[in-house]
């Protein structure tokens, strides 16, 4: 396949075409950005799945690969794309009816970052690819300049971006220094069978600590919650989801099968994913406890589910790699349709407030529904998807012999039950006040909130898509062919 027509190259064509189209037209045209964008991520989303398993152009190979893995994330951080794309044309920017041209066209080229990010295999594409996604977000946080909290968000996360940088650049330099290059496989190769150095361990460590910033683990989670709240909600849905999945993505491919996917390294670091897996999921459930606003509630929440996921991680085996894969596309269908209602949410009351949920279910019975099978997915109650996964994760455990995780994530899980409950009862069993107007939701977000709870309801009964995505995800055979061809 000509590199022309990848994923990655097609997704920045398409922001840069918004871009020009905003600023070509006349101003009249300007409201028919927002449906372009929306078309134009649509169609990406039907391409990129048959793109994604072609094989990388020549000039390419030395700093990606197409295998399992990125055959199948790519098509998911495309889908987010699409939610953010029609989430961001029902958001009003301050007074502004229309959505601006850059709003639109930015997560396009986070997108592109993203899809690099699937696909590097060389430390030094990892990093061009962190960048295109973390500055496009920098932007995208502070984007309502009208608001006081959207500006202080996006000056948390730059700071905090910029550090997890730091880390992210002394690692690489590390690594350079003890190995003498930054490719994954060669790096795999050329350590196989020797001691593992401190420099090694050094440089590991670094990288981690760089992506738990990433991912929001404990204790690099501190940003989250102010962040979310205060970026505009397509963007938090952004963040919440594509960010995270492509954090554990590059965490899977470089201890799974990359650069530390050593027996020396993984003896070291199995502990550590262990001890900040359950950190993270208790710290995330107990924090989640008082929220009152969903953004932070569901902020929490997904610290606590990165948790879960580290501690499937954490094992170092195949079962752990496909449940952390099951997972993440679990973990998109129950949050990502609570965000698109509270962008709704947010354009019709201004805030996220969890008693604008009051009485929802008397008025929005088809709404209620969808959320209420979202949170009890989120939540891992049977027979929705989330309790497959949280099943595959406490058998992981089990069968690693890790008792004190298994131990705490199953308590978490239990108490975790709360903060979810809380949106469930505030819809079915909390009388409206007087004082919030009732307000009609659009059909289209109703039919949306039903099909994807239904979804929920479906891969919970039948969750074999999802084990054939996670047996996907582990086959290496295109990078064997890549290696051999060179």
């Amino acid at each position: 396949m000509t590199a022309w027509l990848s994923p990655e190259v097609l997704l920045v064509l398409a922001g840069v075409g918004l871009i020009l189209v905003d600023s070509l037209t006349p101003l009249s045209w300007r409201r028919l950005i927002s449906p372009l964008a929306f078309v134009l991520a649509l169609g990406l989303l039907f391409w990129t799945p048959w793109s994604s398993g072609q094989s990388v152009p020549d000039s390419w190979r030395n700093l990606f690969v197409s295998d399992g893995l990125s055959s199948i994330f790519k098509p998911f951080f495309v889908l987010c794309l699409v939610a953010v794309t029609g989430m961001s044309a029902r958001y009003r920017l301050g007074t502004e009816e229309s959505v601006r041209a850059e709003f639109l066209a930015l997560p396009f080229f986070s997108t592109a970052g993203l899809c690099l990010l699937a696909s590097a295999r060389d430390f030094l594409a990892v990093f061009v690819a962190l960048e295109l996604v973390s500055i496009s977000l920098y932007l995208l946080v502070a984007f309502h300049r009208t608001k006081q909290a959207s500006l202080e968000a996006g000056i948390k996360l730059l700071v905090m971006g910029g550090l997890s940088t730091g880390f992210l650049v002394m690692g690489i330099a590390w690594l350079y220094a003890a190995a003498g290059t930054t490719e994954f496989s060669r790096l795999l190769l050329e350590q196989a069978g020797r001691p593992v150095t401190p420099a090694l361990l050094l440089a590991a460590g670094l990288v981690v600590t760089s992506l738990a910033f990433k991912i929001a683990a404990v204790p690099f989670h501190a940003w989250a919650p102010d962040v979310y709240e205060g970026a505009p909600t397509p963007i938090t849905a952004f963040l919440a989801v594509a960010s995270k999945a492509a954090g554990f993505v590059l965490l899977m491919r470089i201890f799974g099968w990359g650069a530390f996917a050593l027996e020396s390294v993984g003896t070291v670091f199995r502990p550590i994913f262990l001890t900040m897996g359950i950190a993270t999921v208790t710290l995330g459930t107990l924090a989640a406890l008082p929220q009152r606003n969903l953004k932070r509630l569901l902020a929490y929440s997904g610290i606590a589910h990165a948790g879960y996921m580290l501690l499937a991680l954490g094992t170092l085996g195949e079962a752990g790699m496909g449940t952390v894969v099951a997972y993440l596309w679990a973990y998109l269908f129950a949050t990502l349709p609570v965000l698109i209602f509270i962008n709704e949410m947010e354009r019709n009351h201004g805030n996220a407030d969890l008693r604008h949920l009051d009485g929802l279910a008397r008025r929005e019975k088809g709404a209620a529904l969808g959320l209420m099978l979202c949170f009890l997915s989120m939540a891992g109650l049977p027979p929705l998807v989330g309790f497959s996964v949280k099943l595959a994760v406490f058998t992981t455990l089990w069968n690693a012999g890790e008792m004190p995780a298994l131990v705490v994530a199953s308590l978490m899980a239990v108490i975790g039950l709360g903060f979810y409950l809380a949106p469930i009862r505030a819809m079915y069993w909390e009388r409206e006040a007087d004082a919030i107007p009732a307000t009609r939701l659009p059909s289209f977000l109703v039919w949306v909130l039903l099909a994807v709870g239904l979804l929920n309801l479906l891969l919970g009964f039948y969750p074999k898509p999802l084990v054939a995505l996670a047996e996907r995800s582990l086959a290496p055979a295109p990078l064997n062919r890549q290696e051999s061809g060179r």
